[in-house]
């Protein structure tokens, strides 16, 4: 990472009292003062939370370069980029809670509510 990044992430961090849940936020404002930078979108494999939904930047030597990584205990070992067609999760069942995953060709795919029929019938046989 260029030296660059690092201050400007620095400068990021000082200034933002709590950076959980504001990747998308750091990604489009260091975007914007690094166009450069290919914003990027998908998931990061922590050491503390398991796989999160996550924004990041991208090189063109095709470097991470994340501004939030440190909301992450322990950091993140591996980032796996969504992209059109990808597998991504779409919704949490309402009955068994587990989470939705399909493959998506865009992320504004409609919310799935359920898993499968036997877990919408058992909900409805529930209400």
């Amino acid at each position: 990472m260029t030296t660059q990044y690092a201050e400007w992430i620095k400068a990021y961090v000082d200034r933002t009292p709590h950076l959980l849940g504001r990747c998308k936020d750091a990604v489009d404002e260091m975007h914007a003062a690094f166009p450069e930078l290919r914003p990027a979108k998908g998931y990061a494999q922590t050491l503390s939370w398991g796989e999160r939904d996550h924004w990041w930047l991208v090189a063109e030597n095709g470097a991470i370069v994340d501004p939030t990584e440190a909301q992450f205990p322990g950091g993140i070992f591996h980032y796996r980029e969504w992209l059109p067609g990808s597998l991504t999760r779409v919704g949490k069942c309402m009955d068994c809670g587990e989470y939705i995953w399909r493959c998506a060709d865009t992320l504004e795919a409609a919310t799935v509510t359920f898993c499968d029929e036997d877990c919408a019938a058992r909900f409805e046989r529930f209400m």
